[in-house]
């Protein structure tokens, strides 16, 4: 649970004696799961922060999800719309889980943006790493077959949340079988083949939805080619 201001990416520049000004500001909700914060064109102006939860932004088309991305604590949502003359909100965002998060009006967030010039700076750069990942995204769309798209995206997932147990390398977060599909843009069961396969290739193992690499330096050999600079596998370097 995020309980200090400076643990937020885009405000951690602030100093901490005016955190008190700024606490006012927030207020604090909780959604369930698969609460729809915000749909995708719709017209508002808030601003969050996620405290607690996971929740996963996506747009729909024909009734085929595509998500852009996962969101985790610390990270800030709608803050491109408030900083836009336009409030239509650019994709929807679903809670995974239950979710805990700072509420904060664009007005009170445009205030914050006008007496400390580093948000604003740190606004810039949340916004190249979203890019850098929708240019990854439209790679994995546009030009792999399933195979390769599933490899880059469990390497994907453990540069940003692995964690090292001697030959075996554990990607420290639940994800269904469901959300990876649609990380990807296939189907379900194009998922299920390809992890399977890996299964019994020994390049990974499942328990309880969370994924284990146990052959890393073959998974990265189907990933051949596919990212130069493995560093910018990571989805946040602030």
């Amino acid at each position: 649970m995020i309980s200090n201001i400076s643990e937020i990416a885009i405000f951690s520049d602030i100093p901490e004696v005016d955190f008190p000004r700024i606490l006012p500001l927030l207020r604090e909700r909780n959604f369930k799961k698969n609460h729809i914060l915000m749909f995708e064109n719709d017209q508002s102006e808030d601003v969050y922060i996620i405290r607690s939860g996971m929740v996963k932004v996506f747009r729909i088309h024909e009734g085929k999800e595509i998500i852009l991305s996962i969101s985790m604590p610390g990270d800030i949502l709608g803050e491109v719309e408030a900083l836009s003359s336009d409030n239509h909100r650019i994709s929807s965002i679903e809670a995974l889980e239950n979710v805990s998060v700072w509420q904060i009006t664009k007005q009170d967030f445009l205030k914050i943006v006008d007496k400390y010039p580093s948000v604003l700076r740190k606004a810039y750069m949340i916004l190249v790493e979203r890019t850098r990942m929708l240019n990854r995204l439209i790679r994995y769309l546009t030009f792999y077959d399933v195979r390769t798209k599933v490899a880059n995206l469990l390497m994907d997932l453990y540069y940003n949340f692995g964690k090292p147990s001697g030959d075996i390398f554990k990607i420290d977060l639940k994800m269904s079988q469901s959300i990876l599909a649609s990380m990807l843009g296939v189907t379900r069961e194009s998922i299920s083949k390809i992890l399977g396969d890996f299964q019994n290739e020994g390049l990974i193992d499942i328990r309880e939805k969370y994924f284990y690499l146990l052959d890393k330096n073959q998974l990265e050999v189907i990933c051949s080619q596919t990212e130069e600079v493995p560093t910018l596998r990571k989805w946040s370097n602030l």
